[in-house]
């Protein structure tokens, strides 16, 4: 069967935005909101191949100040997460779609939950991808120490099995994807206690404690990477060698070889006028007033996704937002950063979208 992708320019709001379909029209809409400064690249061509073989018809579009699509100069965007709202709901209307299935990245999560409060009716299902409830305040109280990692591998591991069960905490399902066997770094979970979440992180289902959110597992603290400061993003080698240097700092064991970040970063870089602009007008631009006292009246089936890896949001946050939403599941990706999924888990995390 042969997949038609098109990539056209559209109006939006006063504005161009650079559209991309996978698949055919008649299917059920997907649509991929990316994460703060990140253009449609981010979400992996084979991705949404595989997105639509799942019979979706998946849209991706770069936000605006990425991409194809308008940018301002840096520092001169008079717009906020409210627009970004608006360029998504956009997109839909200018592919004559009244709804879609919505998911989002980080700040895409952000854009998801509020078309989800603020247009019901717009939306299928929510997958919210390492993103935090509300996405415009303070991350909730920590509640236990993170777990020490003493080295960082990077392998290019292979899928691991489909997740296994752990304890659901009521209204919800928890699981985790574990690592293949063998590929995680040695880190202080061994010695963890059970019932804590570094014994859950460790990947033993009986170590954590039924109906308890330390069930879920830690956040794995990794060493921070200075190379990324400073970073002159108008010149293409310096600015991929530090969006490669970012990917890296974010992520986790399965994060992509050198050779895919390096064509990944070299597309984004070509494809974006200004990359300073990008970053510091999405940086002001912020997520938009908080949605997070109003995420109870969210209808829309929702799976939660998120890294235990995750230093951007740590564990706390998808526990929140998945006691926030009515029926909301949360899905454990052990092994993975503040990162789109990696290959590693995509088995899961593409079953996960299309089920709704």
């Amino acid at each position: 069967m042969i997949l038609v992708v098109t990539e056209t320019m559209m109006p939006v709001n006063g504005i161009e935005v650079c559209v991309e379909t996978f698949g055919e029209p008649t299917d059920p809409p997907l649509l991929l909101l990316a994460g703060d400064a990140s253009s449609m690249d981010w979400w992996d061509d084979e991705f949404c191949r595989r997105l639509a073989a799942g019979a979706r018809f998946v849209v991706r579009y770069d936000h605006r100040d990425t991409g194809r699509s308008t940018c301002f100069p840096v520092g001169a965007a008079a717009y906020s997460g409210v627009d970004l709202m608006n360029d998504a709901l956009g997109v839909l209307d200018g592919l004559d779609l009244p709804s879609a299935h919505l998911v989002g990245f980080a700040l895409g999560g952000g854009i998801a939950q509020r078309i989800a409060v603020e247009h019901p009716d717009r939306v299928l299902s929510l997958t919210l991808i390492s993103t935090s409830a509300g996405s415009g305040e303070p991350a909730p109280p920590c509640t236990g120490e993170p777990a020490p990692l003493t080295m960082r591998p990077h392998p290019s591991a292979p899928i691991p099995p489909a997740g296994r069960a752990l304890p659901a905490t009521p209204g919800r399902l928890q699981h985790v994807v574990p690592h293949p066997a063998g590929s995680l770094p040695q880190s202080a979970p061994a010695a963890a206690s059970a019932g804590s979440p570094a014994a859950a992180s460790a990947g033993s289902p009986a170590a954590a404690s039924a109906g308890s959110p330390a069930a879920a597992p830690a956040t794995v603290v990794l060493p921070a990477d200075d190379s990324i400061a400073d970073v002159d993003w108008a010149d293409r080698r310096a600015a991929v060698t530090g969006l490669i240097a970012e990917i890296r700092e974010r992520g986790g064991p399965f994060t992509a070889a050198e050779p895919q970040l390096r064509r990944l970063a070299e597309r984004v870089f070509d494809r974006t006028p200004d990359l300073a602009a990008s970053r510091l007008n999405h940086q002001r631009a912020g997520y938009g007033p908080p949605v997070r006292d109003r995420l109870a009246a969210i209808v829309a089936p929702t799976v939660v996704l998120h890294g235990t890896l995750d230093r951007r949001f740590p564990a706390e946050h998808p526990r929140e937002l998945a006691d926030a939403i009515p029926g909301a599941r949360l899905v454990w990706l052990e092994g993975v950063g503040h990162e789109l999924p990696p290959r590693a888990v995509w088995e899961t995390v593409l079953d996960e979208i299309i089920q709704p």
